[in-house]
């Protein structure tokens, strides 16, 4: 774990100092339809933030899905389904690409009739949980929304200091939209490393009574904090009711940009989390069912 987190950085910038830029831009820049953005574990975190993305810059109906949601949601509606995967191979890709949508992967490797958005993803990374796989494609990506400038990329990635956190079993998290991405990231890893239990809150939907997990429970809170007036009431009064309220402020008024900072800094935040129960998330003394599971090719 400590390796790969050493390496994150170096492998980020290599990615987009080596990848062929113009190509992908040029390639994300024309799609111009509605699209259904999908993904597995990291690479779903990397789907989320390309939906959101493709909506902003290129003013389309974009969409995250897991690959089994293509069997069963409406595709009429859509023209594109992209797929991200680091190794572009699992049978995610295969069911995402089962349809007459236009087939776009977003990958590390190259596959036989689609259309290829391939990035330098460098080394292999050894890692049980994805970093460096879900960090360079969403700097890629990142790359193009800011046109090219890499500045802004750079500044954040050079920023790895984070307020240590004290660990629970249990982590609610408070997030929305403009934070879905950072909130994905940090719900999965913590489930897939079995780091704690983490419960996701939408701010407005945790009015309407998601309070009671917390009155009840002994739980600590991780919030995304945009300084809204909402913000300000429930930062004033949750904190009687969690051990912790752990703040993560927003840090760039550009949404994308800034859901871009906060999954960095989770990243950080789950190492932290980690190593205070002597976690590796690299490599995770994961459930024996996974290797049934993780290779499963059936009906879906």
């Amino acid at each position: 774990m400590d390796e790969n987190f050493n390496l994150l950085v170096d492998r980020v910038i290599s990615s987009l100092d080596k990848s062929d830029l113009e190509k992908i831009n040029y390639y994300l820049k024309n799609i111009k339809d509605a699209t259904i953005c999908t993904g597995v574990g990291g690479s779903f975190v990397v789907s989320n933030f390309m939906s959101k993305l493709l909506s902003e810059k290129n003013g389309i109906i974009a969409i995250n899905l897991e690959p089994r949601d293509l069997l069963y949601c409406n595709k009429e509606p859509f023209k594109n389904v992209i797929c991200s995967s680091y190794g572009g191979k699992n049978y995610g890709v295969d069911v995402s690409f089962a349809n007459d949508l236009n087939k776009f992967l977003f990958s590390g490797c190259q596959r036989d009739g689609v259309n290829n958005i391939n990035y330098d993803s460098g080394e292999i990374e050894k890692s049980f949980i994805s970093l460096a796989a879900t960090l360079i494609p969403m700097a890629i990506l990142l790359n193009y929304y800011l046109d090219g400038d890499k500045t802004l990329i750079y500044e954040i990635l050079g920023d790895r200091k984070i307020n240590p956190i004290k660990w629970k079993p249990l982590f609610e998290i408070m997030s929305g939209y403009e934070t879905s991405s950072a909130a994905t990231y940090l719900e999965s890893t913590l489930t897939e490393s079995g780091v704690a239990v983490p419960l996701v809150h939408d701010k407005y939907g945790f009015c309407h009574g998601r309070s009671t997990t917390g009155f009840h429970n002994d739980n600590s809170l991780i919030y995304f904090n945009s300084n809204t007036e909402l913000d300000e009431l429930m930062l004033s009064e949750l904190r009687q009711y969690y051990e912790e309220v752990y703040r993560l402020d927003y840090k760039y008024p550009d949404k994308i940009v800034n859901d871009f900072y906060l999954t960095y800094k989770c990243m950080l935040l789950t190492k932290d989390m980690a190593e205070q129960i002597d976690v590796d998330l690299s490599k995770v003394n994961y459930s024996p069912v996974v290797k049934k599971l993780y290779k499963y090719k059936g009906e879906m």
